[in-house]
């Protein structure tokens, strides 16, 4: 994880930023770019802040949204996007006894330059948990199809009891329940190593909140030095962890920017005069982009243009180009046979599915001070391309001299697939406000290449 020019506000009156971070998983390659929102001024403790985040990534039915405030609940069914992160089953687990395919994690971290009060946090927890529904949600229906029509049981039919979100009115959870402490003896280097290793291990690791049907899908974890339960002048990190169904960077973005504010508000004032406006049920993203009425559901064929065929056509075609599987080993990261590498990836053995090597995300921690941001950002518009692009190239071609050990094939190239992750608000119609916490992250592939081995020399 790269942070680019650490951020440093006041948490009131604020203006919250993130960095722009790229982290590499074994699902495939994440960037996100995040937003900010400006606070109504309120009269508060000051804290410095600076954030970071990653995502665990994969790859496009569903109802619309059911609020029923009269019955105590508002509810609606997952769209694609989230059950792939939640993730609905892959393949049949109930009848071969195969193992659920693993969720997908999400997990930023905002560092700041004292800590809160365990009370004072708490109570923002609460107020950010009434707020969004997504944060006291939990997940009804286990999303079996009536049969699986095709070779590899991954074509389904019928979904008769789908997978949805039911949020309760009223919160039916304490801040206990989402709120971890972690005591830190030493200094602020201690405290660096100790948040870094928690964000490591909770990128892979989901099984905090395997169980979806309980809730809550999401934690926040302080870490502090000293073990004093009041508010104090060191340092300290929140990381926010959680299903990615529920969350995405810039919706995470304005949650963190919101309980923040509220602390520094609760610190200063004893409670929260400016209350943030209480929100409904997120829309699924396909509707966010396609508009309202404009699902499979609801089109049918008729929604399906000739672009759409040519995509999906493309899409089935990039496993002839045998993109290399990381982490590599002789057998998988060859670049392989063609026909064997679409095989492989139309079976759900590719990047995030099925693999006989156990990928593990991969994160390094950097900082780039404000200068060198600012000359890759210069650079970026000199040249007429994004920092995002700008960063997937430098990572495939580093990734062409450490593959297969770094040990050089003469005349060997490969082709390799990027993952990049896309904030879908921006997108069609654009009817998603990011005013709540929800996921409407999408993904963009890229097939670069080939490319020969030590092209980045």
């Amino acid at each position: 994880v790269t942070e680019f020019g650490p951020v440093t506000m006041k948490a009131s009156p604020s203006l919250i930023g993130a960095s722009i971070l790229c982290a590499y998983s074994p699902q495939g390659h994440a960037f996100t770019t995040p937003s900010s929102r400006k606070l109504a001024s309120r009269p508060s403790r000051s804290f410095d802040v600076s954030s970071a985040s990653s995502a665990t990534t994969l790859e496009v039915e569903d109802e619309s949204s059911t609020s029923t405030p009269n019955s105590g609940s508002q509810s609606r069914t997952l769209c694609s996007q989230e059950l792939l992160m939640l993730p609905r089953q892959y393949r049949p687990k109930l009848d071969e006894g195969n193992p659920l395919f693993p969720s997908m994690s999400h997990v930023s971290v905002t560092t700041l330059s004292a800590t809160p009060s365990i009370e004072a946090l708490s109570d923002a927890i609460e107020i950010a948990m009434d707020t969004h529904p997504l944060l006291r949600c939990h997940v009804e229906g286990d999303g079996e199809p009536d049969e699986r029509i095709d070779l590899f049981k991954m074509v389904r039919r019928g979904e008769p009891n789908p997978c949805t979100f039911v949020a309760p009115n009223a919160n039916p959870f304490k801040a206990t329940d989402v709120l971890e402490v972690v005591n830190i003896e030493g200094d602020d280097e201690d405290l660096r190593r100790s948040w870094q290793e928690n964000f490591n291990n909770g990128i892979d690791d989901g099984s905090w909140y395997e169980s979806a049907s309980i809730g809550p899908l999401w934690k926040l974890t302080l870490h502090r030095l000293g073990n004093e339960t009041s508010s104090s002048d060191s340092p300290c990190a929140l990381l926010f962890s959680s299903n990615h169904a529920i969350s995405d960077q810039g919706s995470v973005n304005v949650l963190m920017d919101q309980i923040i504010s509220d602390v520094a508000s609760i610190e200063s004032d004893g409670g929260v005069s400016n209350k943030p406006t209480v929100q409904g049920m997120p829309m699924a993203m396909e509707d966010s982009v396609l508009g309202l009425n404009n699902r499979w559901s609801d089109v049918q064929t008729g929604g399906i243009e000739v672009d759409t065929i040519k995509y999906v056509a493309g899409k089935a075609a990039e496993g002839f180009r045998g993109p290399v599987i990381l982490p590599d080993t002789d057998e998988e990261a060859s670049g392989g046979d063609s026909l064997a590498g679409a095989l492989s990836t139309i079976s759900g053995k590719s990047a995030g599915g099925e693999s006989k090597v156990q990928r593990r995300t991969t994160l390094q921690f950097r900082n780039l001070s404000e200068q060198t941001t600012s000359k890759l950002l210069q650079s970026c518009r000199a040249n007429g391309v994004s920092v995002t692009n700008a960063l997937t190239a430098a990572m495939s071609l580093t990734a062409t001299d450490f593959i297969d050990g770094g040990c050089e094939k003469e005349g060997k190239k490969r082709n390799y697939k990027v993952l990049q992750s896309l904030d879908m608000r921006r997108f069609g119609e654009q009817l998603d406000k990011c005013e709540t916490v929800a996921c409407m992250a999408g993904s963009n592939d890229l097939m670069l290449g080939p490319l020969p081995d030590r092209s980045g020399q």
